[in-house]
């Protein structure tokens, strides 16, 4: 019986090799194929540009807030909303993807409207937070508000916002460090008792 087993696991771990050979040598055929066709990007690709267009980019919501922050200290001793676009964009450049995306759309959309800027960040990251920032700013452009109130009030739901997610984690998170606790024992014993099984049905096969 401890041949026919040796034997069966043998066999499985041969044809995990073939299909593993065949899968890299697959890959390798896709990569020399796009190598030799250097202006072929995945994106050009009519089933993937789909796909592509529809892209979000991930942002932390404390990299909102701290964006909402500069924009209220900013407007807080004088600037306009645009000049307070401005200088936290020069300040975000550096701070990966949302600074990157902050710089440019402050380049190409401040000549229209400071809600520009914030809508093309929302397009990029489909964020809640920028889009309930962007409904006060436009709220308050027409009834009144100034900015700064604005830009304080949307701080304060950020950090609300942030604070009940930090809760309901730990609240969590004896969930899910059982869950992998009892899986694990749970896959260790199914697999004590069907052994057995696996080592008769591999016998009478081989």
């Amino acid at each position: 019986m401890t041949t026919n087993v040796r034997l069966g696991f043998l066999l499985i771990a041969a044809a995990t090799l073939i299909l593993a050979d065949r899968l890299l040598y697959l890959l390798w055929r896709i990569v020399r194929f796009q190598r030799s066709r250097p202006g072929l990007q995945v994106e050009t690709l009519p089933i993937l540009r789909w796909f592509h267009r529809r892209r979000k980019f991930q942002v932390e919501p404390t990299e909102i807030r701290d964006f909402v922050v500069n924009l209220e200290l900013a407007t807080s001793l004088g600037q306009t909303l645009a000049g307070a676009l401005v200088e936290t964009a020069e300040q975000f450049a550096n701070r990966g993807v949302f600074g990157q995306r902050l710089k440019r759309h402050v380049e190409t959309r401040l000549v229209l409207s400071p809600e520009d800027v914030i809508r093309g960040l929302i397009e990029d990251f489909g964020s809640s937070e920028l889009i309930d920032l962007l409904t006060r700013l436009e709220r308050a452009r027409s009834g009144g508000t100034s900015n700064v109130e604005v830009l304080a009030l949307s701080v304060e739901a950020i950090e609300d916002d942030i604070r009940v997610k930090v809760e309901r984690d730990i609240q969590r998170a004896p969930i899910i460090l059982t869950i992998p606790m009892v899986v694990g024992v749970f896959f260790v014993a199914l697999v004590i008792t069907t052994y057995p099984l696996i080592a008769i049905l591999l016998e009478s096969l081989f």
